[in-house]
């Protein structure tokens, strides 16, 4: 016992050091982790008893060291020491519980984009993402740290391949670099971050549409019309294929169709979308279209100027229609990104859950023309984009650009709207699909030949064009005869008197009008917000979402300058030679007069 007490005595002032070793280990330990370890606890109770035995040691010093002047001061500056670790660790705790961060960057890189924050916001049951490499990216590890500040529902995991094999069987993991999501019992691959040897970062849009198409308790179906000179689907600059992958990425179906080969629009269609067709569409066309509107189908019409497709009886209905003037923009905002006035930039939206948080932004619509509504019953037209006071709307382009006000259309007017119709519940609407289908198979009604009237000023006092028909003498050509003879025509004649009395005799149903569709090619898809408006559309369209939609994750502006072997090899002598001279020259200059 007497060695014990003589070592105690030698080496119990070291005990303080040693209680705050452990302390400091398990405190920060546990308020970084948030998670009541054994180990942590275990050396918080390490440090409190080095502490009681320092404290032990003090008191058996001797007589009255407490009160010494030295004994005080040392008190002192201990007390002040545990007072800014204690600070520092709470500082630490709060940081690491509640981080806050700016992101100064020029386009938000290191900020997700709206709609992944709501929709990690908004995640009922827990998300693992699983990523399956064995050299981790910090740069993918804050991605998805900024994931999981929104939610504490969103988890990841990176995993070693070759350490843990019954993981990789479970998910079928095929290569390195394979990432996936765990959402409840789905398992879906996102990403391969090795492609051809090289390593891709884990991108933020490819995550946030995997994470979207994981929610989705159904796969909405689209079909895009084919067989009128519409966007190709390929991917030329001219051709859709950039929205279809979009679109596909957010777990949406996209198929061509034809309305005449294929026999008409399949029911499970959410959507249909007709865009940019250059070629009129047949009487029996427009008659299995106004069918699939009447029985509560959802359509989205893309038209440019230069094209006459013949859907007036399709739009007619609805109160809506083409305007052939094509927009000119005298804002000149076009010259900064080097455009001519017919590619016309808007930043004017309307308040729809498409376009809602779209405001503020730039959309460039080229080759563009207005869009006119008339009001009908039952029918709520609302404007999407709008043209402002410096455009205008003409056939005939003078070469000083300036509006003719007798034949021109001057600004503001609209150029996309969003078309709602109230009509009868689902189950209203299940029993006019029924009652159709009972009549004969054949749908060819005669088209109305009358032209559509003049159209009034909306409600937000955009002007809106007069109807201009197009091509009437051709009209008279493309007419067909019904089999159903009279009798049809009558129905179809009482149907339409209805519907202009106010009864509510058709189904709910949507319709998107877009006085342009080049805006949605490859060319342009990624410009601005052309992409947002065009999956917007489809996604109220399809989805029936009536809250308003988020603006997608954006790839990072690409700043690389490429400079040809002349202008490199000047850049190179101004660094390596020039520049140094002039300061070696500027150096010697000084010496000298100072000399």
């Amino acid at each position: 016992m007497a060695p014990l007490t003589a070592l105690f005595r030698t080496y119990g002032k070291y005990a303080f050091l040693l209680a705050i070793a452990f302390g400091l280990a398990g405190g920060i330990a546990l308020g970084v982790t948030g998670v009541m370890s054994k180990l942590y606890l275990g050396l918080m109770a390490i440090a409190v008893i080095f502490f009681f035995l320092w404290w032990t040691w003090l008191w058996q010093r001797s007589q009255g060291f407490l009160g010494r002047r030295s004994t005080q001061s040392s008190a002192n500056v201990i007390a002040s020491t545990l007072a800014v670790l204690v600070i520092l660790t709470l500082i630490n705790y709060i940081a690491f519980r509640y981080p806050v961060a700016w992101d100064l960057t020029e386009n938000q890189r290191f900020t997700l984009a709206p709609q992944s924050q709501s929709l990690v916001a908004e995640l009922e049951k827990p998300l693992k993402v699983w990523i399956f490499d064995d050299a981790p990216s910090e740069k993918d590890r804050r991605l998805l740290q900024n994931y999981q500040r929104f939610s504490d529902q969103f988890s990841f995991e990176f995993v070693h391949p070759d350490r843990r094999p019954k993981l990789v069987q479970d998910f079928n993991v095929q290569n390195k670099g394979d990432v996936f999501i765990e959402y409840g019992d789905k398992k879906q691959l996102v990403q391969n971050l090795l492609s051809f040897q090289q390593r891709e970062d884990l991108s933020e849009i490819q995550l946030t549409n995997a994470i979207a198409k994981a929610q989705r308790q159904e796969i909405p179906q689209v079909y895009l019309v084919q067989g009128h000179g519409e966007l190709p689907l390929n991917n030329e600059p001219g051709g859709i294929s950039t929205a279809v992958t979009a679109l596909e990425n957010l777990g949406v179906t996209v198929q061509p169709l034809n309305v005449v080969t294929d026999g008409g629009i399949p029911e499970d269609a959410d959507a249909v979308v007709i865009a940019g067709p250059t070629r009129k569409f047949l009487a029996p066309e427009i008659a299995t279209l106004k069918q699939y509107t009447d029985q509560g189908g959802n359509l989205l019409v893309m038209v440019s100027p230069e094209a006459d497709a013949g859907l007036e009886d399709l739009l007619q209905p609805w109160g809506v229609s083409f305007d052939p003037r094509l927009v000119i923009d005298l804002s000149g905002a076009g010259g900064v990104f080097g455009l001519d006035p017919t590619v016309p930039i808007f930043n004017r939206y309307g308040n729809h859950p498409i376009t809602e948080k779209l405001q503020g932004a730039i959309a460039i619509f080229p080759l563009v023309r207005p869009v006119a509504t008339k009001e009908q019953p039952h029918i709520q037209a609302t404007t999407l984009v709008e043209a402002s006071d410096l455009m205008y709307a003409t056939q005939l382009i003078s070469e000083d650009l300036q509006p003719n006000p007798e034949t021109d259309l001057l600004g503001p007017f609209d150029v996309a709207v969003a078309l709602t119709r109230e009509g009868k519940e689902s189950s209203s609407a299940g029993e006019t699909e029924t009652s159709s289908n009972s009549e004969p198979e054949a749908i060819n009604p005669s088209p109305n030949p009358s032209a559509s009237p003049s159209l009034s000023p909306t409600a937000n006092g955009t002007n809106q064009p007069e109807a201009m028909p197009e091509n009437d003498g051709n009209q008279a050509g493309d007419r067909e005869e019904s089999p159903a003879g009279e009798n049809e025509d009558s129905g179809n004649d009482q149907a339409q008197t209805a519907q202009q009395n106010g009864d509510p005799e058709l189904p709910s149903a949507k319709m998107v009008v877009v006085g342009s569709a080049a805006f949605a090619t490859n060319a342009w898809f990624n410009e601005a917000v052309n992409g947002d408006i065009f999956l917007n559309s489809v996604q109220w369209l399809a989805e029936n979402v009536d809250q308003p939609l988020n603006v997608r994750a954006k790839d990072p502006t690409d700043r690389r300058i490429n400079l040809g072997v002349r202008r490199a090899t000047v850049l190179g002598w101004l660094t390596w030679v020039i520049v140094p001279l002039i300061g070696l020259g500027l150096a010697v200059f000084t010496w000298w007069r100072q000399r």
